[in-house]
């Protein structure tokens, strides 16, 4: 076996073909090419496509020799080995698409397989076509699960969506944020982006089933000087933003009608650290909960389509609950869960009924840098994701009817701000920025961290990520 030249086609609308790499079947290859797409250009390709053939769109070419000019099986048969292999972008989701050998008159004079146009071709080190079976194969596309934002270190915001695995290229979104940009989940395909504006305005994007709309909706009298919260409640993105006077205003935009209402809510109340909002759509119901300016901790409710006219707060005498950032929240359907760092740089935990009756805070045992982030999985599960004070991940999970775990989970690493945490299915995933600026992605299921996987970028802020 001294070299090969073999096509590999698919179907680009549900698996695109990202790249290529040779395997260990030719111990000392040369003059190597690979084609993706039709293009040999690096970073993807290398050398030049074989022109008037198979190549185009869909479709991989790879071809080698050995450099020795000897037979790599040293004359004696079976040789096996890994040819090359392809990396795959799934696009859309599919149950099953062909991946094939593609046919084309220009591989008939030298195909492997007798009697065929089958652009699969393996010589011996002379020259001389070897005879091969071929078989098809199809992959499963399984469609796009998360999505996550970023703002890049050249202040530009960018995203990246996964499926199986993240995409190799960051995609622009050609607009730039001073803060971490939040994303909204909205529907089973959708998913809503809202920023603060470089000049503090604030802006909307809708993702939709892989791309991110071409243009910004602009609120046209809103500004912020701090990131904005957003939440979905049936087809109403609910906005959230402090003022440049510190105060907190409410505003919505229409996802069907696609325009922004009319004015703003005064919240008549401010805040020193970002608001966190979550929403219960089975109830059209939001839980807006915030640090006050004298720390301590306000919650306030939208029912019956209109804000409480007043705040509520967790506060017991004669000692004040306080808290020295945002709050993390979320619902599970019947109440909010709250986590807040004390005075102290301690985690508590208390919940909030939506009759209005706060639980006593409850100490986590643990202490953290930065926000912390709570989610809810499909069991019911609490999952508490923090950057502790030592830089690596934690995790600590609440049973739905059970209790706090006694100790941490570790997920090692060293990592700067807040982790970008949701779940799918009993699964919780995390993006988080390392201490040199890189993106890195993490799961945790059944009690364990996966490990770290590059995200191939590198951010400024903290990142954001949801489920499409």
């Amino acid at each position: 076996m001294g070299g090969f030249d073999i096509f590999v086609n698919a179907s680009n609308a549900f698996l695109n073909p990202v790249t290529a790499a040779l395997g260990t079947l030719i111990a000392s290859p040369s003059l190597t090419s690979i084609c993706v797409n039709g293009s040999s250009a690096p970073p993807a390709g290398t050398g030049s496509c074989t022109v008037n053939s198979a190549n185009g769109p869909g479709v991989v070419e790879v071809t080698t020799i050995e450099s020795s000019g000897g037979n790599e099986c040293g004359g004696i048969s079976p040789c096996s080995g890994m040819a090359f292999t392809i990396t795959y972008h799934a696009v859309a989701s599919t149950p099953s698409t062909r991946i094939f050998y593609p046919e084309n008159p220009s591989c008939g004079a030298a195909t492997s397989v007798a009697g065929t146009n089958e652009c699969v071709a393996v010589d011996d080190a002379f020259g001389g076509v070897l005879s091969e079976t071929i078989q098809g194969a199809t992959g499963q596309a399984v469609g796009l699960t998360l999505v996550s934002v970023v703002k890049g270190t050249d202040n530009n915001l960018y995203y990246n969506t996964f499926a199986g695995a993240w995409g190799g290229t960051w995609q622009p979104l050609n607009g730039q944020t001073p803060s971490s940009p939040s994303l909204c989940a909205s529907g089973g395909t959708t998913t809503e982006l809202v920023i603060r504006g470089t000049d503090n305005g604030i802006y909307h994007k809708t993702f939709s089933g892989n791309s991110f709309a071409a243009t910004w909706d602009k609120n046209p009298t809103g500004l912020t000087n701090n990131q904005p919260v957003c939440a979905v409640v049936g087809t109403t993105l609910y906005v959230v933003v402090i003022g440049n006077t510190g105060e907190l205003w409410s505003t919505t935009f229409d996802l069907s009608a696609r325009t922004w209402a009319a004015s703003w809510t005064d919240l008549l109340g401010t805040t020193a650290s970002p608001p966190a909002l979550v929403a219960t759509p089975s109830l059209s119901r939001l839980d807006l909960v915030v640090r006050g300016t004298n720390n301590q901790i306000y919650h306030k409710a939208f029912t019956s389509g209109a804000w409480a006219p007043a705040w509520d707060t967790s506060n017991r005498s004669p000692v004040p609950d306080k808290t020295i950032g945002t709050p993390a929240i979320v619902s599970d359907g019947t109440q909010l869960h709250v986590v807040v760092i004390g005075t102290e740089g301690n985690l508590w935990y208390a919940t909030l009924s939506f009759t209005g009756v706060w639980s006593t805070y409850q100490s986590l045992i643990g202490s953290t840098s930065a926000i912390p982030v709570l989610v809810i999985d499909s069991a019911g599960t609490l999952h508490l994701v923090v950057t502790g004070t030592s830089g690596a991940v934690y995790q600590k999970a609440h049973p739905s009817g059970g209790s706090w775990d006694a100790t941490w989970t570790n997920a090692g690493g060293i990592v700067s701000g807040t982790p970008a945490v949701t779940t799918i299915g009993a699964t919780v995933h995390i993006v988080v920025k390392g201490s040199d600026a890189r993106l890195w992605y993490n799961t945790f299921s059944g009690g364990t961290f996966s490990g770290y996987v590059s995200m191939n970028a590198a951010a400024a802020l903290s990142p954001s990520i949801s489920t499409p």
